[in-house]
């Protein structure tokens, strides 16, 4: 499957009308970025765990592969996790229950996909792949 399809899913729920798929919308847009984000890690090298640790795994190999584009993507995933979160767990609150954060949250998570793709080819991808490399070895030791 393609993660990007979360997305689409996304967008179709941010138009609705309910508070479930305004909060489901800010849930799927996280995790097509957060797939696409380990995808794209995956492809340069890094091994990013199936579970619960892998989404912290994302969030700092993005942050720490010497592209500032990429960092920015790692600070944004944070951000909408804990948005995802707030939507999917604090149900008695009702500041997910709109379309204009739910639509904030597609079109966030639409541009960090964009700036991963942006990423995939090219002499970027192997100096990432590279820096990614440098800051695993050091981590690791």
């Amino acid at each position: 499957m393609d993660p990007r399809d979360f997305l689409e899913v996304a967008k179709k729920l941010s138009q609705g009308g309910t508070a479930a798929e305004y909060r489901t919308a800010v849930s799927r847009a996280y995790y097509a970025t957060y797939h696409v984000g380990a995808e794209f890690l995956k492809g340069v090298g890094c091994s990013i765990s199936n579970g619960p640790s892998g989404h912290g795994e994302v969030i700092r190999n993005l942050s720490n592969c010497d592209d500032l584009e990429l960092a920015k993507v790692g600070s944004q995933l944070t951000d909408l996790r804990s948005q995802r979160n707030f939507a999917d767990y604090n149900l008695d609150n009702t500041k997910y229950d709109n379309q204009r954060i739910s639509k904030a949250a597609t079109v966030q998570a639409e541009r960090m996909i964009q700036a991963l793709n942006q990423c995939g080819s090219g002499s970027r991808r192997e100096d990432i792949a590279q820096a990614l490399k440098v800051y695993l070895r050091k981590i690791n030791s």
